[in-house]
């Protein structure tokens, strides 16, 4: 239930602050007083359309703040996937916005978007005006409601997610049929890609092989002469370094006779001679393998143009190459089991069919069942509200198409998202007339009051803890007004219900009664609300009955309608 609300800056409320209780709320107050704008300030903190115009002449922006207590485990699970904590059941809506068109909504404190807002109040909240009437107009929801009134809902959203289920597998066998005429020539193109790869052969490090042998066979000539001219420096040339490195090696050895410290010495200088054999071996091994050839320098130059050009086609590198060859062996493989997954997909196709007929054709049945009951019964409740010869029928279009695999009565028929047949509410309102759709013929009189036999019908189904009827009372009087009031009272014996009303048979009705007036202060209008008192309350029915002129006749009257 809604416990709190605050309207901060919101059209012509400066500052608000209201709590309610539970049962039937009625709230009245003269046209303008402002009664409208607290139900929109109340649908913005529910995730409705937020417009800068809303803001109070003056000010930059507007808050509007409710609390609401929850008892429904889904909607607490909701909240929990969200991960907002709710004390006690409690969860506080708080929604800003402003001039500059920045928006904040928040859920007991934590940032969410208006989406989030929307979606926990519309299991919150159920607002009808007017306006919220004209939905009965769509034949679309007719189906929504009879699902509802016959507790078929859950079972109709199984089925729903069955036949989305179903449409996907017919996406993913229409694009594979549609890709049969390029397959072939696919087919043959990643084979070609693939032996293209696979025939070069290619190895991670060939690249950087490939370059050190290319950059030895072009600097042979330049590696043999420096080669060459080191070994005469070292040993080749008279006076040349080994030469002379020997005959101090054997002076050195010569003076370790005399100090045999210099032993040391003598034996370093033994390894560094032994050192400078090996590198002028080496050298020499060398400068006899170093290759003058033009055509293995034509060969390596020919495997690097073909690596580069794979490179362009496939990669970066040789491991990008490669690791698109996988890539391209892959779609092969897909292409070559195409018949094998046409057929599983088939085969899951063929079971969707199967499930769905069998659901659609028992679903269907359900609702025609349902279909007799809903009829009976809203055409009692409408003939309690004033509408005697109120004819009501729940017409099923059942749509012939012969490629359907659902046959219904003998006959094949389309199937939809929420089963077989097109469901639509025929009406009549008075003796003579054709049954006929209700955007055809249902003046908004009669559209409030089939409303309210919907929500008198579908009070216990209906999950929503909380209602709002905005001038329900449209078209009606007398009797029938106090009629509707018992209605609103039975609904609220379930949910808190909110009734703004003109009518002192249905204010009188109500378990609490707020008025919502306005009054000018330095020189701006301000709108607020209060709940009255007993005697405030028998003032202003007795005013609701017989305008401003109160005797004590119509005060004794006001007390007779207000109800314990």
């Amino acid at each position: 239930m809604l416990k709190e609300l605050r309207i901060n800056n919101f059209a012509i409320i400066d500052n608000l602050h209201v709590e309610f209780s539970s049962g039937l709320i009625a709230l009245t107050g003269e046209t303008g007083a402002g009664k409208s704008i607290i139900i929109d300030a109340l649908n913005l903190i529910l995730g409705g359309r937020a417009d800068a115009n809303f803001i109070r002449t003056g000010e930059t922006s507007a808050t509007v703040e409710s609390i609401f207590e929850i008892k429904d485990l889904e909607t607490l699970g909701i909240l929990k996937e969200l991960g907002i904590s709710s004390d006690n059941g409690e969860i506080v809506l708080r929604r800003t916005i402003s001039s500059s068109g920045k928006n904040r909504c928040l859920v007991n404190d934590s940032t969410v978007t208006v989406g989030v807002l929307a979606t926990l109040g519309n299991r919150l909240v159920d607002i009808h005006g007017q306006h919220d009437h004209q939905a009965l107009l769509n034949p679309e929801i007719h189906v929504d409601i009879l699902d509802l009134y016959g507790k078929t809902t859950e079972e109709r959203k199984e089925f729903s997610k069955k036949y989305i289920n179903y449409l996907e597998e017919i996406r993913k066998i229409d694009e594979l049929r549609s890709k049969e005429s390029n397959r072939i020539e696919r087919e043959g193109f990643l084979k070609f890609q693939v032996n293209e790869i696979d025939k070069a052969n290619l190895s991670i490090d060939e690249e950087n092989q490939l370059k050190l042998e290319k950059n030895k066979l072009q600097h042979a000539e330049k590696i043999q002469g420096s080669i060459k001219l080191v070994l005469d420096l070292i040993v080749d040339e008279e006076g040349a370094v080994f030469d002379r490195f020997g005959i101090a090696q054997k002076q050195l050895e010569s003076l370790s006779l005399l100090d045999p410290e210099l032993e040391k010495q003598v034996q370093r200088g033994q390894t560094a001679f032994y050192e400078i054999e090996e590198l002028i071996e080496e050298l020499r091994d060398y400068i006899h393998k170093i290759e003058f050839n033009p055509s293995r320098l034509e060969e390596i130059e020919d495997r690097m143009a073909e690596i580069n050009g794979l490179k362009r086609k496939y990669g970066g590198d040789i491991g990008l190459v490669l690791s698109q060859r996988d890539k391209i062996s892959k779609e092969l493989d897909t292409l070559s089991n195409f018949q094998e997954n046409i057929e599983n997909i088939q085969k899951c196709i063929n079971l969707h069919q199967t499930v769905l007929a069998k659901n659609s054709v028992t679903l269907a049945d359900k609702r025609e069942k349902i279909a007799k009951v809903f009829k009976k019964n809203i055409e009692k409740e409408l003939c309690d509200l004033g509408m005697k010869d109120v004819k009501l029928e729940v017409q099923f279009d059942y749509q012939e198409d012969d490629s359907s695999f659902v046959t219904y009565r003998k006959q094949k028929v389309k199937i939809n998202s929420t089963g077989i047949g097109v469901i639509e509410f025929l009406f009549s309102p008075n003796p003579g007339e054709d049954l006929k759709p209700l955007v055809k013929i249902a003046s908004g009189g009669e559209l409030s009051r089939f409303m309210l036999a919907l929500k008198s019908n579908l009070n216990k189904q209906d999950i929503i803890p909380v209602m709002v009827f905005d001038e329900v009372d449209t078209g009606i009087g007398g009797k029938i007004a106090e009629v509707v009031g018992n209605k609103l009272k039975k609904i609220a014996t379930e949910k808190q219900v909110f009734c703004i009303t003109h009518l002192p048979q249905i204010a009188g009705k109500a378990s609490s009664h707020f008025m919502v007036f306005k009054m000018v202060k330095d020189q701006r209008t301000h709108s607020s609300i209060r709940e009255l008192s007993e005697q405030e309350r028998v003032e202003e029915i007795a005013r609701m009955s017989s305008g401003e002129k109160i005797t004590e006749t119509t005060l004794k009257h006001a007390r007779e309608m207000i109800q314990p």
